[in-house]
């Protein structure tokens, strides 16, 4: 029986986890991973943890990095820097584009999709230039105006960071999730004077209650973070061609107010990267991602999804890093052993983290906190 070509479409935490997981098992697979990105894998969870190592030149061995270059290649996994474009399902081949605009094909028998999120930018005025929105690229910088930043990659926090080398001085955090509260951490250690802006009555409203996030806020703000919560954001105010401040109306107020800040960071969430299998024909999640079953193979037998680009039964997406572990170890099980040896029905959400100093921990429900908006 000729070998089997696994291809794995993203290296981000996950698709790394199922790298690792497969190699593991020594089954002989020929692997190839499509990264996007201008490094391998890296440690995306400990994001703000770059801000004191600043070791990005270093490329694959940062302290965030998971295996360099020559440790994918010992494994023999074949790194292929590109950004996906299409997927041909009959000819059994993922199209995509390298650093230098060159197309080309990786034909698979098993493809992988391991795409993960994007940052979502509300359509707020002065936030986004919607005559530029890359389709295949959501994070295109060249789709926001200058001074609007995202949270997610390396080259984002190099962007904060040349900011503030330039002079910026105060910035604001569009979002007081999750991401937003790490976004925040991110800007605090860049010394900028800093608000959080945040659309909810408290911080974290999906893993906190209420008496939980104003705690949460007072803690914050002892560390001179000053929090907006409860405000309706209307404007990104520009003056040529470049951010002056953020329009806004406060909780209880009738008029807007600016908020003078230099630049602006936008971290309100994620949207599933699931352009490659909307554009060849999947079965699509009713809210985002693609569906799978708990094997987690999508509606073509030879592509599997896994991660933030997984919509569980057609549902759910997790965005959150240890259920995409979880779906990894069943998808190897299941690529190694055959059928439908190990089942993904669900995870638990608990998370516990540290944000500048305060520890805070979420445990006890379960998806229906998202499906009945039990928050």
């Amino acid at each position: 029986m000729a070998t089997q070509h696994v291809v794995v479409v993203g290296h981000g935490p996950i698709g790394q986890s199922f790298i690792e997981k497969l190699m593991e098992k020594k089954a002989g697979f020929k692997v190839s991973v499509l990264c996007e990105e201008p490094r391998p894998a890296y440690n995306r969870v400990m994001l703000t943890q770059y801000f004191q190592d600043l070791d990005g030149d270093k490329k694959d061995s940062m302290k965030l990095s998971y295996w360099s270059e020559a440790q994918l290649k010992e494994q023999g996994v074949d790194l292929v820097y590109g950004r996906g474009t299409a997927i041909h399902r009959e000819a059994k081949e993922v199209e995509f584009t390298d650093a230098a605009g060159k197309s080309a094909r990786l034909s698979y028998d098993a493809l992988v999709l391991a795409t993960g999120s994007f940052c979502f930018v509300p359509p707020t005025p002065g936030m986004t230039l919607p005559e530029k929105r890359n389709l295949q690229w959501p994070d295109d910088p060249a789709s926001r105006p200058e001074g609007v930043f995202v949270y997610r990659t390396i080259e984002d926090l190099e962007s904060l960071i040349a900011a503030a080398g330039r002079g910026a001085k105060k910035a604001a955090v569009i979002g007081g999730g999750l991401l937003g509260l790490e976004a925040a951490k991110a800007v605090y250690d860049l010394k900028l004077e800093s608000h959080v802006l945040e659309m909810a009555p408290y911080l974290m409203p999906t893993q906190l209650n209420e008496a939980g996030g104003s705690a949460l806020t007072k803690k914050i703000e002892a560390l001179d973070i000053q929090v907006h919560c409860g405000v309706k954001i209307q404007e990104v105010v520009h003056d040529g061609g470049k951010v002056v401040g953020v329009k806004i109306i406060e909780k209880g107020a009738s008029e807007p107010t600016i908020i003078d800040v230099d630049l602006v960071v936008v971290s309100c969430g994620v949207r599933p990267r699931d352009e490659l299998a909307r554009g060849c024909g999947l079965e699509m999640g009713s809210r985002g991602g693609v569906t799978v079953d708990g094997g987690l193979r999508t509606s073509d037998p030879s592509i599997y999804a896994i991660g933030e680009v997984a919509a569980i039964g057609g549902s759910f997406c997790y965005g959150l890093w240890a259920p995409g572990v979880e779906q990894a170890d069943v998808l190897v099980r299941n690529l190694v052993e055959g059928g439908d040896t190990a089942t993904y029905t669900k995870s638990d959400l608990s998370t516990k983290l540290k944000l500048m100093g305060v520890d805070v921990a979420s445990f006890g429900r379960d998806e229906a906190f998202w499906f009945k908006r039990q928050f």
